[in-house]
């Protein structure tokens, strides 16, 4: 079978297409890692521990939302402080998920989804990786009442 010079010349694009997105497609390692960091903040959710939540955040993290109309920031000291020790009474009806990450280099983004009794909170998580590990350097979040 020969193939024309047009039909070889359209097919360079497409062949320069399905390289490029092979050479964009993220190393799993590093969406691992990133996964860690957002599996202890989920895990400190389900369990309550402070400690567990703790290995999710860097040190001068903060959480931000809108309350009443205006920008609500939290440091992550104070978000800590909430911790009950304990899993919350209605865990077992609580569902938290991933829904994506994506990373470039050092920075990283990852969606979340809590989805509890009477609110669905999604988390938007920024995270930079700090020497060999990922942390969670600022939470924006919104939640929606059920």
């Amino acid at each position: 079978m020969s193939l024309n010079r047009r039909s070889f010349w359209l097919g360079i694009p497409a062949l320069a297409l399905v390289l490029t997105a092979f050479a964009s497609i993220p190393r799993d390692d590093e969406i691992r890692a990133i996964r860690q960091a957002v599996q202890y903040y989920i895990d400190g959710h389900a369990t309550g521990q402070r400690e567990v939540m703790e290995q999710a955040f860097h040190e001068s993290a903060r959480l931000q939302s809108i309350r009443d109309g205006a920008v609500n920031v939290w440091p992550i000291e104070d978000y800590l402080a909430g911790s009950r020790g304990q899993p919350a009474a209605d865990e077992s009806e609580r569902r938290r998920r991933v829904v994506s990450i994506d990373y470039h280099g050092t920075a990283a983004v990852a969606k979340i989804e809590l989805d509890y009794p009477s609110v669905v909170f999604t988390d938007y998580m920024h995270l930079l990786k700090i020497g060999d590990e990922w942390k969670i350097v600022n939470k924006i979040y919104h939640a929606d009442r059920k």
